[in-house]
């Protein structure tokens, strides 16, 4: 019979403590939370069996710890509970950049019998808040485990079966591979999508009413906290800006094609975007 503790109770944190509670992969879900309104919502949504004041009381006697706090908080969030751990305890998070947060953790805990294994639910949403909190957010989701040289065997096959059973595909891929690739599928949309918004409706806002389904689709993801995506790319600058180098060539080059006229070769690049999209069916 295992104990849940979770650092962090908006989104992701709700999400996951529902999820938790309804798959039992766990007996118990205890919880901490900086604000005193979300940890009474929490208990009221039947999120959690419990709520803590701080950090060192919610992992007090948990097997599994889930952080989930912005990127950037994550480290000192760990630091602050280190101390009351308990020797066995496995540690993980739903953080979107991985080398760094990883690199500073297992340096914290070493030595403490405690162990971490980076985890990043490809999952979420624009909404903000233990009141969008959702059961089946981790359904079906991919989830990244990223283990490293430090890592125990039996520390990742716990993450790992912990995300499964909450319905979760899980992968598992080093934290600096991670880094690369999600900078261009999911960092790089993110900043894109922004790029769009300001783009349009930052030079001409009476275009506004002339949106319709295409720009809105597109720019969903840029309705998302500035807080948590400043943390992303300050913790991803490298495989970031490699990726938006990627994308302004590409559009330079997209340029280039209807500046010179070249509306056949537009037309075959449309074309083979359309079908590399389409060949991926479902997926995405």
């Amino acid at each position: 019979m295992r104990t849940l503790a979770i650092l962090g109770l908006g989104l992701m944190g709700g999400s996951l403590g529902l999820a938790a509670r309804r798959s039992g992969v766990v007996s118990r879900v205890q919880a901490y939370a900086r604000r005193g309104e979300s940890r009474a919502k929490a208990i009221t949504l039947n999120v959690v069996d419990s709520a803590f004041e701080t950090a060192a009381e919610a992992v007090a006697e948990a097997d599994i710890v889930v952080v989930c706090v912005p990127v950037l908080q994550i480290p000192a969030l760990v630091e602050q509970c280190a101390t009351s751990l308990k020797s066995g305890a496995v540690i993980t998070d739903v953080g979107s950049t991985k080398h760094e947060v990883v690199e500073s953790i297992e340096s914290l805990l070493h030595g403490s019998g405690a162990e971490f294994v980076g985890s990043h639910p490809m999952a979420g949403s624009e909404q903000t808040g233990i009141g969008a909190a959702n059961a089946d957010l981790y359904q079906d989701a991919t989830v990244i485990v990223t283990p490293t040289t430090r890592s125990g065997i039996d520390a990742v096959a716990t993450i790992q079966e912990f995300w499964a059973a909450l319905g979760a595909q899980v992968e598992t891929m080093s934290p600096q591979a991670h880094d690369g690739l999600i900078a261009r599928t999911s960092h790089l949309p993110h900043l894109v999508a922004a790029a769009l918004v300001d783009t349009v409706l930052g030079k001409s806002p009476e275009a506004s009413g002339l949106c319709a389904n295409g720009f809105r689709d597109t720019t969903r993801v840029a309705a998302g906290s500035e807080e948590i995506w400043h943390d992303i790319v300050k913790t991803n600058p490298a495989c970031v800006s490699e990726a938006l180098g990627d994308m302004i060539t590409s559009l330079q080059d997209l340029r280039g094609l209807v500046d010179r006229g070249e509306f056949d070769h537009i037309r075959d690049y449309l074309e083979s975007c359309r079908r590399i999209r389409q060949s991926l069916g479902d997926q995405v």
